[in-house]
């Protein structure tokens, strides 16, 4: 039996396994036997210790599943989340464990479109359920929070500014999440694993046929709209996704309502495609929520808003309702607008002042930023590179002629936008990137650029071909 298939028991469950035994009704010896398992491997869960040598016990994966059924409680529930996802299949998903966390971090509703997701794979045998929003509407949150309250699914994020969105790397992630969750036994993938969906797609018919009757495999693959679509061969499904599907896989998808992604998903199975917009109270019913949530539970806000709001004269619902109004069901608006309103940013500003709308929210801190050609170079040039970058970089890639952009003013512009950008830690440097796709659609807009009499074409020049080698030389060398 490969290591894999075993997992370490531990006394962190969610719940009593001792109790949930004795709530079914069942000795120990009745488990063991409806789980098709032996009465040792119960003890080693409850005494979740090896005594003679003080090291957890291990268990069958299988058998941990088996008699989570028995007693209708998730695996999870019996030994901790992590160790359940082991050490070999945490590979492939931490790197997305920072982006869940912050997306959950306050998540707050949206149980409407969780039930529409339980409704369609409770009645369906198999299937595609596609989330169809609008830029900051929470599509990549709603994602997190479904992968993290189903620690057994599998899961893809794609990140266009980490450039974490090539087809290849979907397949090298997802066929080895797939390979060291089921078992399948390959210590290495094959050659052409990522160079089309087929092996994929026989990954899916296998997990299939090991799959008991009322087992589901759910993948879920966030903001297919950020996917580089010249990464794979023209004419396939985006990231290959496979047109037909085995029994009891479904796949949950996020995109935009874009014409070029919409057209490059071929699919004969059932799906749903389920569009937010169509559901504008309920949407609003849970932005209300969160703002409320911020002015009365979320510790990281509310004192710092009731004071903004007595400062105002206002009342605190005067508050929500025009914030509820001015966000336009956006919760990236309310994501930079509230810690702002918090941090004494629009302290001398009315309430009905403040910018209506996410893209006149962009707009209104353009604006007071007073961007000159240098800021522009700037924080434009976060938007064309696909990486992390350094201030060092950004301060070469700025310099323009006898004008040098120093690392100190590149540093004074990224302060002035650290709410759009990301800092993130890399080899003992920090480097940085946009925070949201919908930021760097707006600067790609250009009008904001063009309005300052800066060509964009000028600012793609700026890029030297040894600088672009210093940052995609390495492109092939991923590990993803």
């Amino acid at each position: 039996m490969h290591n894999s298939d075993k997992v370490k028991s531990s006394p962190q469950g969610k719940v009593s396994l001792k109790s949930s035994i004795k709530k079914a009704g069942l000795t120990q010896e009745q488990l063991a036997i409806q789980a098709n398992t032996t009465i040792d491997t119960i003890k080693r869960l409850l005494w979740t210790k090896d005594v003679k040598n003080n090291i957890p016990a291990s268990v069958d994966r299988f058998a941990v599943e088996n008699i989570a059924k028995v007693l209708k409680l998730k695996p999870t529930d019996i030994v901790e989340s992590l160790e359940w996802k082991g050490e070999n299949l945490l590979k492939y998903t931490q790197k997305f464990n920072s982006l869940i966390q912050e997306k959950i971090r306050l998540f707050i509703g949206r149980g409407f479109v969780f039930d529409e997701i339980k409704k369609f794979i409770n009645t369906q045998t198999k299937g595609y359920f596609t989330i169809v929003a609008k830029p900051g509407e929470g599509k990549s949150s709603i994602a997190a929070k479904y992968v993290n309250s189903n620690p057994d699914c599998i899961y893809y994020f794609n990140v266009r500014s980490d450039s974490q969105n090539r087809a290849d790397q979907f397949l090298e992630n997802v066929c080895q999440q797939l390979n060291h969750r089921y078992q399948l036994g390959y210590d290495k993938l094959p050659l052409d694993a990522t160079r089309d969906g087929n092996f994929f797609k026989d990954l899916l018919e296998t997990v299939s046929n090991k799959l008991a009757d009322d087992d589901k495999l759910i993948i879920v693959v966030d903001a297919l709209d950020e996917v580089d679509l010249n990464s794979q061969l023209e004419g396939s499904n985006v990231l290959y996704l496979p047109r037909y599907l085995p029994e009891k896989v479904y796949f949950i998808l996020t995109r935009r309502d874009e014409e070029e992604v919409k057209h490059r998903l071929l699919i004969e199975a059932p799906e749903k495609t389920f569009y937010l917009q169509d559901y504008p109270e309920k949407c609003q019913e849970d932005i209300r929520t969160y703002i409320q949530a911020c002015v009365e539970k979320f510790e990281d806000y509310k004192d710092k808003l009731q004071t903004w709001i007595q400062k105002q004269g206002i009342t605190q619902q005067n508050f929500i309702d025009e914030l509820v109004e001015k966000s336009e069901n956006n919760f990236m608006y309310l994501r930079y607008v509230i810690p702002q309103i918090a941090n004494g940013y629009y302290q001398d500003l009315q309430l009905e002042n403040i910018p209506q709308g996410l893209k006149n929210y962009y707009r209104d801190h353009w604006f007071r930023m007073r961007m000159d050609r240098t800021k522009i170079n700037i924080v434009y040039l976060l938007t064309v590179v696909s990486r992390p970058v350094s201030r060092q970089l950004l301060s070469e890639f700025a310099t323009v002629g006898d004008l040098q952009v120093s690392e100190y003013k590149v540093q004074q512009v990224l302060n002035e936008w650290s709410q759009f950008i990301d800092k993130i830690p890399v080899d003992g440097e920090t480097r940085y990137k946009v925070y949201h796709q919908s930021f760097a659609d707006f600067l790609k807009s250009d009008e904001m650029v063009k309005a300052a009499g800066v060509e964009i074409s000028n600012i793609h020049g700026l890029i030297a071909d040894k600088l672009w080698q210093e940052l995609y030389g390495d492109d092939n060398d991923d590990d993803n």
